[in-house]
This record gives C-alpha cells, sequence and structure tokens, in this order.
C-alpha cells in the first residue's frame, strides 16, 4: 500500500498525565501494526498544544514520551499561555501542517490496534471522502448512517482523520463561534457542503472516557452546559434555521443561568453584527430533527 503520512493532534485542558500515557500507548501499538501488517501509515507526528492555565507537561516528560514511542510516533508540544477552546488550538497547530492526513481527536481517546488500517480503507473504496469517524465507545451520538458505506450526514470529532488539504481548503475548524460545541457539526456540514463525503467506520473503534452519573448520563462542567446553549445559537443562525432559533431564544429567556448569558452573547453579536454569514438556506446539507442534528439510528 502506497504510503502516507499523518500528523495527530489534540487539544490538552489539565488532563492527567497518565491518560495521554495511555492514549499515546495505544497509538504507538496501532502505528507498529499498520506498519508491520503494509498498512499506509509506519510513523506519525503527535501534536500537543495545551490550553490549560499552567503548563502540564514539562520538557523531561516530552523526552520521556519520545524514547519510550520514538520508534513510530514524535511528540511535540506547544503551550499556549491561554484557553484556546478546540477550535481555536487545532487550528493554531494546524497552520505548518504538510502531512497527507491530519488526525483531530481528544486526549483521553484510545485507539484499537486496527484503527490506521480500517480508518483509511474509506479513502481507498469512495471518492471525495473529506472526513472519517471512528465508532466510539461506551457512549456515541445515536446518528443514521448508511450501513454498507458507512456514509453520514455529520461526524463527531472526538476522533477523526481528514486529508490536509480538505481541512485547508475549509478553512478549518470555525474557531470565531464555536469554542467548545458544535464545531465538528458545522465543520463536517462545511465538508458536505464543499461537495466532499463524511464517512463512519464502524471497523476503526476506539475508547473515548465518559463521566457519567448512576443513570448512565453524562455529567457536564458549567463550562460545557454554558458553550453547548451558545453553540446551538449560533448553529442555528449560521445553518439558516430560524423556527428553531425562535424556539430557542424562547426557552433560553426563561431558562438557566447559562442559558441566559449564552442568549445574552447571542444578542451581543447581533447588535454588533458579528454573527456568522447564513448558508444552505435551502437546507440541501443540513437537517435538523427536533433538537438534534439527525434521526436517531437506535
Amino acid at each position: 500500500m502506497e504510503h502516507k503520512t499523518l500528523r495527530a493532534q489534540t487539544i490538552l485542558y489539565h488532563n492527567e498525565i497518565s491518560g495521554l500515557e495511555k492514549s499515546l500507548a495505544s497509538l504507538y501499538k496501532a502505528v507498529e501494526v499498520s506498519a508491520r501488517k503494509g498498512g499506509a501509515i509506519d510513523f506519525i507526528d503527535v501534536y500537543f498544544g495545551d490550553a490549560s492555565a499552567e503548563p502540564i507537561l514539562t520538557d523531561e516528560q516530552i523526552a520521556d514520551f519520545n524514547r519510550r514511542f520514538g520508534k513510530w510516533l514524535k511528540v511535540t508540544y506547544t503551550f499556549f499561555g491561554f484557553n484556546s477552546g478546540t477550535s481555536k488550538g487545532q487550528n493554531i497547530m494546524f497552520k505548518d501542517c504538510e502531512t497527507d492526513y491530519f488526525m483531530a481527536y481528544n486526549p483521553d481517546v484510545i485507539v484499537c490496534p486496527n484503527y490506521f488500517i480500517e480508518m483509511l480503507k474509506p479513502y481507498e473504496r469512495l471518492e471525495k471522502v473529506g472526513l472519517v469517524e471512528a465508532k466510539q465507545s461506551p457512549l456515541e451520538h445515536p446518528k443514521e448512517f448508511d450501513a454498507k458505506s458507512g456514509i453520514e450526514p455529520w461526524g463527531a470529532m472526538a476522533c477523526v482523520i481528514i486529508p490536509t488539504k480538505v481541512y485547508r481548503e475549509l478553512g478549518g475548524l470555525d474557531e470565531e463561534n464555536f469554542f467548545l460545541y458544535c464545531d465538528d457539526v458545522d465543520f463536517t456540514w462545511r465538508v458536505r457542503l464543499a461537495g466532499y463525503k463524511v464517512v463512519y467506520q464502524s471497523r476503526a473503534f476506539v475508547y473515548h472516557s465518559k463521566h457519567v452519573d448512576n443513570d448512565g448520563h453524562v455529567v457536564p462542567t458549567n463550562a460545557e452546559l454554558y458553550y453547548s446553549a451558545e453553540a446551538f445559537l449560533f448553529m442555528c443562525h449560521k445553518w439558516s434555521n430560524p423556527e428553531l432559533l425562535k424556539k430557542l431564544i424562547a426557552i433560553y429567556t426563561n431558562g438557566t443561568s447559562h442559558q441566559k448569558k449564552a442568549l445574552a452573547e447571542y444578542y451581543r453579536r447581533k447588535e454588533n453584527n458579528l454573527l456568522p454569514k447564513p448558508l444552505d438556506s435551502q437546507h440541501k446539507i443540513t437537517s435538523f430533527y427536533g433538537f438534534g442534528y439527525s434521526k436517531n439510528r437506535y
């Protein structure tokens, strides 16, 4: 199989070092399996962008990672000095990317041994693939996808591989409007708007750690509650759904403190002409189902 280059990027925010080690070890194993089985990937560059208040890694720790995992990957660490959020952090690090593929992933993701082999298969069998998403466990978005091709309406970007030229063509993630949430839905809708396919690869399995309560529901932080509320408002505006936006405004007006704060930010941007230009007014790409972005598959 033709050799391909790949850069993997993740944004750190007060992460535990042990979790980063486990994730790196899984990437190491996946590259090793790919190389030994004649896969397209036989080495990767791993870029850590740290948005924490203080650096969570030292030069010695990075050197140790490279000693332990250096056969199959190289770790580079950048401390931003400010909380960039996911979108801005990924875009900052991507600027000098020259590899064939770009992998965006959460730092707590653990990939399966055949991850790279399976993730590149859609690029071999389908035309104009713009993003491939891995299957997540124990929880993932229950969106629809075509069982045969894997083609889906949008992709969650907890662990994806994108052709570098596509990410650059689309200008990366929308850092102006999506600090933490909905950046992936927005990006993958823009991928489709540009004529590319978004593909769910169920044979590329990753574990994505989640904090859940006794009923199995994800427990969000205050930041997650606020930024998810804010992002939903901007999604409705950017992707031309004024009816749903009106419903959200009505809910947020008498909603939680996070929702009221998000609504105030929406109004501030509206008054100052800072909202994004609406896209896909005919809804050829977008799909809103209730308060979600696709029909539930299960």
